[in-house]
């Protein structure tokens, strides 16, 4: 059986409360990827943001500013 390939899955603007958040998550596909967030924060956010889809070997840097 040929392994999918995974792809990178990254929502800014993630869960905003005073300001944004950040989700990233390797997956083979957007909902195995959302699955996973909810798995690991205990919780469906109600927003989460723009999502952008890399391919897994693709060069990627992202930063998040912490606020209040």
């Amino acid at each position: 059986m040929k392994k999918k390939k995974l792809m990178l899955y990254v929502w800014t603007g993630f869960a905003p409360d005073y300001t944004s958040g950040l989700a990233i998550a390797n997956a083979e596909s957007e909902e195995e990827a959302r699955k996973a967030i909810v798995y690991y924060l205990g919780y469906d956010p109600t927003e989460w943001g723009t999502l952008h889809i890399m391919s897994s070997n693709e060069k990627f840097a992202t930063a998040v500013h912490g606020g209040s």
